[in-house]
This record gives structure tokens, sequence and C-alpha cells, in this order.
């Protein structure tokens, strides 16, 4: 026999059935317990869920019908028409930099017939799978992403019909009023046109970057070829562009994309396993911006205009917003600054042709606007920015870590404290070397910032602390987060898990030392606080935008703010302070400035693997009128780096090049070129602190959690530039498109420990 209950479960013996008469059906039966009072409360709350269920169904189902009535579907052709126009480019004085066109035959629609099978399911493949059933919304899809956002992760869930009207309209706002005008005008596309007729609209008009809307130009501008010619491989990375666009140029972006469609393209048996083994990944043609209408740039010129959409990118101007508004970009590069730097590149570069793969990086900025100057990111023969490029800085550091200590220990650690320079001393349980063994046991701060003694700065980092001296550069302009093209984004300035790129939480005392990695615009930007007496203003390419009608679309207007103190006089003190401890470097280094001109630089070096030879060199240092930082190393892979321009001490060709040779030279010689016809002017007068420090300094504790460094890092071999930092020191740095932007395994070094930095 059954002995389940039945649904629903009779009702006890002595109640009444017919519930039709309240004050009946509440009377108890004679000698049973009183349970109406339960029954009466438990079907006013079903009642109630009855009418939220209804609401909460039936709200959206009425809204959604009254929705597709008013919503319009937009016209492709329009569209397309819409997006040609061309944006253009101005240096500071207003003349033209460059003018950006659509490649040729940009805007040209192409016909369902004219596109191949290839380049329809590789689309397919990597936005929308359920695309030819869907009904222009995956409800999955949406409710995955609802999910992924609620717990942190990522992921859209929008289908090719939601993406074109997106395009359509150019409203990417992420609002959930946004969102579901998009799915009601995507449904209605279904209804009004061919599947077919979407994806047509679709592939004639969204952008795959370099420059190309539609598949006609994107396939011109990736290989060159006519669309009806393109091979399921190529077609597999075209068709991964449209996610991120802005990293069209980035060689670990493409591979990873290309992969992801052409795993998907085989998941759905577009392609057969013999065709998905046999694939090679289909390297497109040498991006050029040249490619366009209008006037070109140089190789070393395409640079800053990547840098520049990048930018403002970040500010949430896409390349496509630009486009279809004819933006006019006003940026503050100076033509006689830029040729000053790009002459002085080529002055000391010349002398090293012996060695093809090292190059050079220049930012040059205005301290008192973030204005970039000048800006130099190779010669043209690498993908990637050098200036956006991460790599140890060495020595080139140490200004933060004084800074840092000014801040921790004001009345212990200034200018004339003394410390224990002597060579190979144990700091913190860490071997600690000096460059060509500099240094003494009794220098004061100042005269050890001019010789780079590292036992002194790694000791005044064990004194204050890695975390201190971290939040020190993050003050002064060093992005605190490092944002990766492919994965999430973490804290900078930490170790670094090879294996995936990500931060282990913990920061070795070889911070002080330049043992985490930074890329020369940071650089660039954390001394112009410095120069700037200790005010932030962030490092910008673009003044303004307007749209065709000469309508402002963006101006800068960020304000500057103290770094390093709330207070403005000792936020200035700690930043003249660490400026007079850099005044004797550059004449030290034989690299002075014309006329005794007052300067403040830091040279740096890292060293490469236990080789004895260096593989990065810097130079930075400023006047108050202006700051520039150079890197100088091997441009594809970490190497040995030799010169042959000058050399003060020892062999004059094939020496090892410090920062106070090639790096160095550059800068002497663009400093010098820059400010030729500008008045000499002098540092602010320094501070009198209200603490005098100790003359002496304290040992630094010793820490049993303090991680030890290795003196020599290990070395990665693959550039990995990163992104343009933002408005603020704690955001997310933005690329110019990047290869793979910026983790701290980057191209020179992995962060496992410093080389002494000279």
């Amino acid at each position: 026999m059954n002995d389940r209950p039945r649904y629903p479960p009779p009702e006890p013996p002595g109640w009444p059935r017919d519930g039709t008469d309240d004050v009946t059906d509440a009377l108890p039966v004679p000698g049973k317990p009183t349970r109406r009072r339960h029954r009466k409360g438990w079907r006013r709350i079903r009642r109630t869920l009855y009418v939220l269920f209804g609401l909460g169904v039936l709200g959206p189902i009425a809204a959604f019908i009254v929705l597709y009535h008013f919503v319009n579907v937009p016209d492709p052709t329009a569209l397309a028409a819409g997006l040609n126009q061309p944006v253009t480019m101005y240096y500071a004085d207003g003349s033209t930099m460059y003018t950006q066109a659509s490649t040729s035959g940009g805007h040209e629609l192409v016909t369902w017939d004219q596109i191949p099978q290839s380049m329809k399911n590789a689309q397919i493949a990597a936005e929308d799978e359920t695309f030819m059933t869907n009904s222009g919304f995956d409800m999955k899809a949406i409710l995955r992403t609802v999910v992924n956002r609620v717990t942190g992760g990522t992921g859209g869930g929008s289908t090719i019909g939601q993406e074109y009207v997106k395009q359509a309209t150019g409203n990417a706002a992420p609002t959930l009023n946004r969102k579901m005008v998009e799915v009601v005008e995507s449904y209605k596309m279904t209804q009004t046109y061919s599947k077919e007729d979407i994806l047509t609209a679709y592939l004639n008009t969204v952008y795959f970057g370099r420059s190309a809307y539609g598949i006609k130009a994107a396939a011109q501008a990736f290989y060159g070829e006519d669309v009806s010619k393109l091979t399921n491989e190529q077609a597999a990375l075209l068709a991964g562009m449209v996610q991120l666009p802005s990293f069209a140029n980035s060689s670990a972006y493409e591979h990873k994309r290309y992969t992801y469609v052409m795993g998907r393209m085989l998941a759905n048996h577009w392609v057969t396993q013999a065709e998905f083994s046999s694939a090679q990944f289909p390297t497109p043609v040498a991006a050029s911006t040249a490619s366009g209408t209008g006037s070109s740039l140089s190789p070393t010129r395409q640079y800053i205009a990547a840098a520049v959409f990048a930018e403002l990118t970040q500010k949430g101007y896409s390349e496509q917003s630009l486009s279809k508004s004819g933006a006019k970009i006003y940026t503050s590069i100076s033509p006689p600054a830029q040729d000053s730097a790009e002459h002085s590149v080529a002055k000391i570069m010349g002398a090293d042709t012996a060695y093809p793969d090292e190059g050079a990086a220049l930012v040059s900025v205005d301290p008192t606007t973030g204005g970039i100057l000048a800006y130099y990111g190779g010669d043209g023969s690498t993908s990637y920015d050098l200036a956006m490029t991460p790599q140890q800085p060495g020595s080139s550091f140490k200004p933060y870590v004084f800074a840092a200590g000014l801040q921790a220990q004001p009345g212990q650690i200034g200018l004339d404290t003394v410390y224990d320079g002597s060579d190979n001393q144990t700091i913190d349980g860490q071997l600690v070397h000096n460059s060509d063994g500099e240094g003494s046991s009794q220098i004061t701060v100042k005269n050890a910032m001019t010789q780079s003694v590292n036992t002194v700065f790694y000791r005044m980092g064990a004194q204050v602390g890695v975390n201190t001296v971290r939040q020190a550069a993050w003050e002064a302009g060093i992005p605190k987060q490092i944002t990766p093209s492919i994965g999430q984004s973490f804290d900078s300035l930490q170790q670094d898990d090879p294996t995936t790129g990500k931060g282990t939480g913990t920061t070795e005392l070889g911070i002080s030392i330049g043992q985490y990695q930074v890329r020369p615009i940071d650089q660039a930007q954390g001394y112009a606080t410095f120069a700037n007496n200790g005010m932030y203003v962030p490092v910008h390419f673009v003044t303004k935008v307007t749209d065709n009608t000469g309508s402002q679309v963006y101006q800068f207007a960020t304000a500057a703010t103290p770094a390093f103190n709330a207070d403005p006089t000792t936020n200035a003190a700690i930043a003249r302070t660490v400026t007079e401890s850099m005044t004797d470097v550059a004449s030290s280094s034989k690299d002075g400035l014309d006329s005794g001109r007052p300067n403040a630089a830091k040279t740096g070096t890292a060293q490469f693997n236990n080789s004895g030879h260096n593989s990065e060199a810097w130079m930075v240092g400023y006047t108050p009128q202006v700051v520039t930082a150079v890197w100088f190393g091997n441009k594809k892979q970490p190497a040995p780096i030799y010169g042959n321009y000058h050399n003060g001490v020892g062999r004059e060709t094939g020496y090892d090049v410090y920062g106070r040779e090639e790096p160095g030279y550059i800068w002497q010689d663009y400093m010098n070129s820059y400010l030729s016809n500008q008045p000499v002017v002098q540092f602010t007068a320094l501070p009198q602190p209200s603490n005098t420090p100790n003359t002496t300094s304290p040992s630094a504790p010793t820490s049993s959690d303090q991680p030890s460094i290795s003196d020599t890092p290990t070395l990665s071999d693959t550039p990995t530039p990163t992104s343009t930092p933002t408005d603020t020191t704690t955001d997310t740095p933005t690329t110019s498109p990047p290869p793979d932007t910026s983790s701290s395994s980057s191209r020179p070094g992995n962060g496992h420990g410093p080389p002494p930095g000279g």
C-alpha cells in the first residue's frame, strides 16, 4: 500500500470544508484545538505571494510589450554612414598631428553572399553561439552575467543582436534601463529582419581595431585581403578582436583570442579536428596608422597616437564614439620638444648600431600641468610601446624610499642623517652589495643618493617598512594597480607568481633598490610630483576633445592634490627635500646641464642575471620647468646592454651601459635642447624642518617575517607592456594598446630580487 500523503492532504475531521462563511469557518469543533487563526494568516501570506509573483512576471512582460511598440530598429546603412567621419589629432600649438580615417573601402558594405562562411562561423563562435536560434537575447547568458557580477566575476551576456543595437545607438551605459531597452530592440530586430540580415549588418558596422569599421575594412587592415578570401584562421583572429579592439596590436591578446575562437569553432563542428590540428596562427600584416586617408605619422609617432586613443578609452571615449562624432583631439605634445627628443635618441643610439636590438624610451612632462611634452616609445620596430613597458628601475627608485623615510620618521631621517654605507652588509638577513664597491662606513643620505649606495637605502627601507615605501611610491604617482590585458588587476610593487602573473601579496625589501618594475611613463609621473613640490597632477596627453561642430566633449581639468601629506607645508618639505638629495647626481655622473643649470636627477641600473653585465639603465631628472625619464635596454628580450657612444671610465667601445652613460647622455642632450631658450629657474628654498633628524640613523629592526632577496633578478624573455595611468594614483593604468599589459613578471624580470643598482 502506498503510504505517501495525498496532495493536498485531507483536512482533519470536524473541520468545515466549504470556506464560504468566515465566521462559521472560524468556529472550532468542540473538543478540537483552535487552528483556524493560523490557517487564516497563511492564506494572507499566500495571497500576497501570488500578487508579488504576478507583478514580477506580468510587470516585465507588460513593459516589454509597451517598449516593443515604441523602440525603433537601427538602420545598418545609416549607421555605417555615421561612422565614416575622420578623427583629427593636434599638437599643442594647434598644428595637425594626424588624421585618422578609415582604411580604403572602410565603410563600403558587403552582402551576405560576399561574406565567407568562415567569417560567419567565427563571429558566431566568438560572441553568440546560439545566434541562429535565439530570439535576440539569451536569458541563460543574462542570468549567468548577473551571477558573475554579484560574485565579483566578469563576462557579458549580450547576443550579436544586442551588440549591434549598442553599436547603433552608441549607448553602453551599465544601467538596467539601457539593458532592458537593448533586449527589446534586439528582439524586435529578429521579428523585422532575418538572421542573415542581422549578422550582415553587424559585420558591416562593428569595430575590429586598426581604424577598421566593418569586415571589409578589417580584412584589408589585418591581412591586405579581400573579405571573400578570409581563411578559418584569419576569420577566427578577426572575430576575436571585436571584444577589445584597442588591443588589436597586442600579440599576446591576438594569440589568446585566436585560440579561444578556434576552440569554439571546433566545439561547434564548424571546423574539423584535422583543420583545427593543422591550423597555424595567422600573423597579421604590420599595423600602420598611415593606411588611413589624411595625414600619416612616422613610426616613432604612431606610439603617440596609440597612447592618445588608449587614454581616451580609459576615460570612457572609445575609438568608435570618437569616430562617430568626428572628434578633434588636442594634445599637449610640443612639436619642438618632440623633435628634440627624437633627435637626442637618434644621436646617441646612432653610435650603437652594432647592437641593433638595443632601444630607448623617453617621456618628458611639464610638472605643473601634467601635460606630456615629448614622447618616444621606440623606433617603430616593435608592436609594443617601450615607454609603456615595465622595467626594473634599479636605483632610480631610491627617491621614493627617501620620501617614505621623511614621511614615517621625520625626526630621524633627513639629508644629513649618517648611515653605515659600507659594502657587503647583511641587512635583515640579506647580503647587500654596492655597485662598484661604493660607499663608506659613515655617509650622509645626500651623498648616498649621489653615489647610489645600496646599503643605505636598503637599511632605510627596513627601517620604515616595505609597505611604507610602496605607499610613498603610489602617492608620487606610480600606478597602484597593474592591469594585464589578459586577466584581473592586482596591486603593483609586489612579488608575482611566474605561472599566473598574479601578485602573491608579498613585497620584499628589494623594493628599496628597484626590485619591482615600473614603466618610463610612471617614472616621469613620480618625479613630476617631486618637481611640483609634492603636488600630484596626472600626466596626460589629451587636453581637450571637441566634436565636428566644435562642441566640447572632454577637457582635462584635474586639480593638483598634495601627494605626501595633507598639510601643504609638510607636503612641500618632503618633496623639496627629496629634490635636494638629487641635485648633485647629474654633475657627478658627467651628465650635468649647460651653464650649471640647477637640476635633480637619479640614475638607475639593473644587472642581467649573474653575468656581471647590465640589462636596464635609467636616467630620470628634472628642472622646475620639465621632467624627463629615459630608459635604455634591449627592446626584444632581456640581454646585456653595451655602448659605444662615450665612456668616461674604462674602454670606449663595447662598455657595459650604466645609467650615467647612454640614458644619461640622451637625457642631457634632450634637456639642454629643450631648455636652451628658457630662463634658468632655481628650485624653491629648502624648507627648514621642525624636527631636526638625528645625525646617525638607528639600526634597522630585524623582521623575522621579512623575506630576503637575491642579488640578481630572474629575467623573463617576453615583452609585456602595460597600460596608461589614470587620473588618480589608485586607479588602474590604461595602456596604449599594449601587448600583454603590465604584469610584474613582464619583460625584464619577475621581481625575484634586484641586482645592485647604480
